[in-house]
C-alpha cells in the first residue's frame, strides 16, 4: 500500500462526514416526543449521545448505531430469529457466534434455544430503566428503517429480511451473546444430533460448513490447509490489565484492555458515549445490537473483560433405556425424551424437517466417532446457564454508575449478569480490582467429587468439558441464596482481588492474576485445570508488567505501548535451541538464517515472525517440549529449556521445515515483513496489521490464509487505556476494524489505518472535549 493511495482513501470530502445530519428527519413540532436524544459525532465517527431519558437514550443509540450499520445489525437480527434458510438459503455457510456453521444449523439452533417466554419475564422483573432502554432501542431501530428504507447501504438494499424488529428480538438477540461461548460454539452438535441409525433412522444431516461466510467474513478457497493465525484450539481471549495507586504515575488507578475478538459479523464492538444529565454518563464501547457500553469507563472507573475459565455449560451422561435410545433414565425412572419436531424452510428448495431431541437438562449434543457419540447406551445433554440471561442491561448500567471498583463488584455480585467473562478495573482512587464473577454453573466441590469430570477443551468445545452424572437426581446443579437465576454460583464462591500494584489476566485461572495476591484455591466451576499451567500470554503479561514496575510506573501512554509491544514470548524461550539445533546436517538453512536474523517480535517490519508463527503452532503440541518443569515459584521462567536432544530435536526440525513448505506453497518469502503478509483487506486495500496468534503474543491476532498472505479476521478489537485526573477520566482508544462495516461509510477504514501504526487515539469525554473534536453541529432526534 503506497502513501498516495492510502491518503486518497482518508481525505474523502468533509461533507461526507458530515452527511450524516441529512439522515435525520425534521421533528414534528406539534407533538411531544415519547423519545428524544442528542447526537453528537467526533473523531472516527463516535457518537455521544445524550438524552433526558433511558427511551430517548436506547432510540438514540439504535439510530446512530444504525447509520453505521444497518446491515450488520439487520443480519443478526436474521440470525436470531432462526430465519437464514428461508431467506438466504440453507447450505450458506454462517458463523453462529464464532462457530462455523451452516444456515439450517443456525436456525435449528436458535429455534430449539430461544425461550420467547422465559426472556419476557425476566425483562418484566428488570429495572424500569432497562425496559425503557430496550424500547428506546427498538423504536429507533424502527425509525431509522422508515427514515431509510429507499437508501440503505447496497450489502442489504431491497432485501426481504431487513425489517422492523419488536421487543422480542432485541432480547432474543442480547440473550443469544450471552450464549456465545457456551452452547453456540457447539451449535453443529446439537442440531445434528440423532440416535443410533439401526435405531430411528435420522433426518438427513445438513451439509457443514468449511469456511466463513462470504456476507460476514472473507473465504479464502484452496491454498494451504494450514492457518498462521488460526490455530484449530482458537478461542475467545483477551489481555487486560489494572493498575493500582503504587504502579502509577499520578498515584491513580490505570486500566489496560485489549479484548480479542471477531473483526466481522455480529459480534463486533462499536464505540458510544452515554449520557443521561445526573444519572449516566459513560463511555467505551458495546457489541453490535447491545444499547449499553460493555467495556469503558466513566469519571471515576474504567473496566475490561477476559474470556474466564468458569463454566458456563455443562454435560450431563444419560444413561438410556437399552430397548430405546431415546428413553432415559433418572433415579431408575424412563422418561422419554420431548421429540421437537421442527420444519424450516429453505429458499429454492423444500422446508427442511429435523427432530431434536429435548431431556430435563436440555438438547442432546452428540459427536459421532468420539466418546461424545450418542449410543444406544449413553447420550450427552447440554444445560447452558446463560440460556434466558439477558441480565447484562441492569448490571452493565450498574457498573456504568460505579463510582469505584467496589460498587462495580457490587454490580457484578447482584446482578450475575456477566455471561463468561472476568472483570479487571480500576478507579480514581488507586484501587484495582480482578473478579471473576459471572453466571456459573454451581456445583460443590463435594458433588463435583461424587458426580462429575473435567476434561481439556477438544472436537470443537471452546470450554473444558465438564460433565455430570444424569442418572441422578442429586448430581444436578445446586440452588444459592441470592442468585438472580435457581443453579447459578454465588459471588461470595466466586475469584476477587483487590490490589494496590496490579491484577492481570489473559484467559488464564484466578490463580495467576497477580503471583503475590493470596486467594485460596475455589471450587472446581472455577476453572480447576487437569494440567494448570499459566498460558505463554499470562507469562509474557507477568514478565512485561515487571519489567517497567522494576525501573519505573505506568501511565495511559506507557501501559499502551507494552500492551502492544509484540513481543513473541515463545521466541526468547525457544530461539537458543533452534538455532543449536540448525547446526544439524539436516537442518532447513534457509529457515535457520531467518530465526537467527529475526527481532523475535510481530512488529509490520519484523521478518521471520510467519515463519516462526506456522512453526510453533506445530511445535507447541508436542509432548515433553520442556527440560524444566513448571514451579508455581517461578510462574514466568517455567515450564522452559527447550527439548532438543535425539529424535526430539529432529521433530522440531521437521516443524521448521513443515513451515517452509506452507510457506514455499504460498509463494511468500521466508524472510518478508510481517506486515507484507499479514493484512486487514478492505476491498483491493491491504492494510498491515501486526501481531501474531501464538507464542505468547499478547497483541492477538488471527488471520485466515488466502492469495498473497493471511487476511485477519480475529483479534485485538476496542483497545483503551484509561487514568483519571481531577476532572475525570483520561483515555486513548482505537477500534482496530473501524465503527462502519459499510464500505461506503468513511469510517470503514479510519481507525484500521491508525491501528496498524499502533496509535491510540484520545477519546472524547468532557463537553469541550467533545466540542473540539466534533465533525459537525450536535443533531436532535425525536419520536
Amino acid at each position: 500500500m503506497t502513501s498516495k493511495t492510502k491518503s486518497a482513501e482518508l481525505s474523502r470530502p468533509l461533507a461526507a462526514l458530515l452527511a450524516v445530519s441529512a439522515l435525520f428527519p425534521a421533528a414534528a413540532a406539534h407533538a411531544a416526543p415519547k423519545a428524544e436524544a442528542t447526537i453528537t459525532r467526533t473523531q472516527f465517527g463516535i457518537p455521544h449521545i445524550k438524552a433526558k431519558d433511558y427511551r430517548g437514550l436506547g432510540f438514540g443509540i439504535a439510530y446512530a448505531e444504525a447509520q453505521d450499520n444497518i446491515c450488520l445489525m439487520a443480519d443478526s437480527y436474521l440470525s436470531i430469529s432462526g430465519e437464514r434458510s428461508k431467506y438466504l438459503g440453507a447450505d450458506k455457510p454462517v458463523w453462529v457466534g464464532i462457530a462455523p456453521a451452516t444456515n439450517i444449523d443456525n436456525d435449528i439452533y436458535y429455534s430449539v434455544m430461544n425461550d420467547t417466554a422465559k426472556l419476557r419475564a425476566a425483562l418484566k422483573k428488570s429495572s424500569p430503566e432497562y425496559r425503557a432502554l430496550v424500547d428506546g432501542w427498538v423504536a429507533g431501530y424502527n425509525r431509522f428503517l422508515a427514515d431509510n428504507k429507499d437508501k440503505l447501504p447496497a450489502e442489504c438494499a431491497g432485501q426481504p429480511w431487513v425489517r422492523p424488529i419488536t421487543r422480542d428480538d432485541a432480547v432474543l438477540s442480547l440473550n443469544s451473546f450471552s450464549m456465545l461461548s457456551g452452547s453456540a460454539t457447539s451449535a453443529t452438535k446439537i442440531t445434528n444430533a440423532a440416535p443410533p441409525s439401526d435405531v430411528v433412522a435420522p433426518a438427513a444431516a445438513a451439509p457443514q460448513a468449511t469456511g466463513a461466510p462470504q456476507d460476514t467474513m472473507p473465504v479464502h478457497p484452496g491454498g494451504s490447509d494450514v492457518s498462521m493465525t488460526l490455530p484449530a484450539d482458537a478461542k475467545l481471549g483477551s489481555n487486560a490489565w489494572a493498575f493500582g495507586g503504587d504502579a502509577t504515575t499520578n498515584g491513580r488507578g490505570l486500566v489496560v484492555g485489549n479484548p480479542h475478538f471477531p473483526w466481522f459479523g455480529p459480534n463486533r464492538f462499536y464505540q458510544m458515549h452515554l449520557t443521561i444529565p445526573g444519572k449516566l454518563d459513560v463511555a467505551g464501547a458495546g457489541i453490535i445490537n447491545q444499547p449499553f457500553v460493555g467495556i469503558g469507563f466513566n469519571k471515576d472507573v474504567a473496566w475490561s473483560h477476559t474470556v474466564d475459565t468458569a463454566a458456563h455449560m455443562m454435560l450431563s451422561k444419560l444413561a438410556l433405556d437399552p430397548s430405546d435410545p431415546t428413553v432415559y433414565i433418572v433415579d431408575g425412572k424412563k422418561i422419554p425424551m420431548e421429540r421437537r419436531q421442527l420444519r424450516i424452510e429453505n429458499k429454492g428448495g423444500a422446508p427442511i424437517e429435523r427432530t431434536i431431541h429435548m431431556t430435563r437438562y436440555g438438547p442432546i449434543i452428540a459427536v459421532p466417532g468420539t466418546p461424545y457419540a450418542w449410543t444406544r447406551e449413553t447420550a450427552y445433554a447440554v444445560t447452558d446457564v446463560n440460556r434466558g440471561n439477558i441480565r447484562g442491561g441492569d448490571g452493565w448500567l450498574a457498573m456504568a454508575r460505579a463510582r469505584d471498583v467496589r460498587e462495580l463488584r457490587g454490580a457484578l455480585a447482584k446482578n450475575l449478569h456477566i455471561p463468561f467473562l472476568n472483570t479487571v478495573a480500576a478507579d480514581r482512587h488507586g484501587d484495582a480490582l480482578y473478579a471473576d464473577i459471572s453466571a456459573t454453573a454451581n456445583v460443590s466441590a463435594k458433588r463435583f467429587a461424587e458426580c462429575g469430570s473435567v476434561s481439556e477443551p477438544t472436537m470443537g468445545f471452546l470450554q473444558r468439558l465438564y460433565v455430570l452424572d444424569g442418572s441422578r437426581s442429586s448430581c444436578g446443579l445446586e440452588k444459592a441464596k441470592g442468585t438472580p437465576e435457581p443453579g447459578l454460583l454465588p459471588a461470595s464462591d466466586m475469584a476477587t482481588i483487590y490490589r494496590r500494584d496490579f491484577v492481570q489476566n489473559s484467559n488464564d485461572s484466578y490463580r495467576w492474576t497477580n503471583p503475590a495476591a493470596d486467594i485460596a484455591e475455589l471450587g472446581p466451576m472455577m476453572g480447576t485445570d487437569p494440567k494448570p499451567l499459566p498460558d505463554l500470554r499470562t507469562r509474557s503479561a507477568l514478565q512485561e508488567i515487571r519489567t517497567v514496575l522494576g525501573s519505573g510506573k505506568f501511565d495511559v501512554d506507557s501501559g499502551a505501548a507494552t500492551m502492544l509491544g509484540n513481543k513473541n514470548f515463545a521466541a526468547q524461550l525457544v530461539l537458543p535451541g533452534m538455532l543449536k539445533l540448525c547446526k544439524r546436517p539436516a537442518a532447513p538453512g534457509p529457515a535457520c538464517d531467518v530465526l537467527a536474523k529475526w527481532d523475535g517480535k510481530t512488529e509490520i517490519d519484523s521478518r521471520g515472525a510467519a515463519l516462526f508463527a506456522i512453526f510453533w503452532g506445530k511445535a507447541e503440541t508436542r509432548p515433553d517440549l520442556w527440560t524444566i518443569p513448571f514451579d508455581r515459584k517461578n510462574v514466568v521462567g517455567t515450564p522452559g529449556g527447550l527439548a532438543i536432544e535425539g529424535a526430539k530435536g529432529d521433530a522440531l526440525l521437521g516443524d521448521l521445515a513443515f513451515a517452509v513448505a506452507v510457506m514455499t506453497a504460498m509463494g511468500l518469502p521466508l524472510d518478508g515483513p510481517l506486515g507484507d503478509v499479514q493484512f486487514a483487506e478492505r476491498g483491493d486495500l491491504r492494510i498491515p496489521i501486526s501481531g501474531g496468534p501464538n507464542g505468547g503474543v499478547l497483541n492477538y491476532t488471527a488471520a485466515l490464509p488466502g492469495k498473497g498472505g493471511f487476511t485477519v479476521i480475529f483479534g485485538g478489537s476496542y483497545i483503551q487505556s484509561v487514568t483519571f485526573d481531577d476532572h475525570g477520566p483520561v483515555a486513548k482508544a482505537i477500534l482496530t476494524y473501524s465503527q462502519s462495516a459499510n464500505p461506503a461509510s468513511p469510517h470503514y477504514v479510519d481507525q484500521t489505518w491508525e491501528y496498524s501504526k499502533k496509535k491510540l487515539h484520545s477519546y472524547p469525554f468532557t463537553e469541550a472535549e467533545i466540542a473540539a473534536k466534533a465533525l459537525g453541529a450536535p443533531v436532535t432526534i425525536k419520536e
